[in-house]
């Protein structure tokens, strides 16, 4: 990975160059990421839902508001 660092004249960093490939493969990661956390969630909440922790919204009160 080849990155870059641009400074101003007093010598602060303040931006990064990042090679689109090595970007997109962060991206990437970072999706990733993200989708495993929302499912460690979701079975987090299926898992209070069954032992009377918390209670689940079913889909038409998610879409009607109830």
């Amino acid at each position: 990975m080849n990155i870059q660092v641009v400074t101003n004249e007093k010598g602060k960093k303040t931006a990064v160059l990042v090679p689109i490939a090595d970007w997109e493969e962060i991206q990437k990661r970072l999706n990733t990421e993200l989708l495993f956390d929302e499912f460690a969630n979701s079975i987090n909440d299926i898992k209070n839902d069954i032992e009377g922790v918390s209670k689940l919204k079913n889909a038409r009160n998610l879409t009607h508001g109830h």
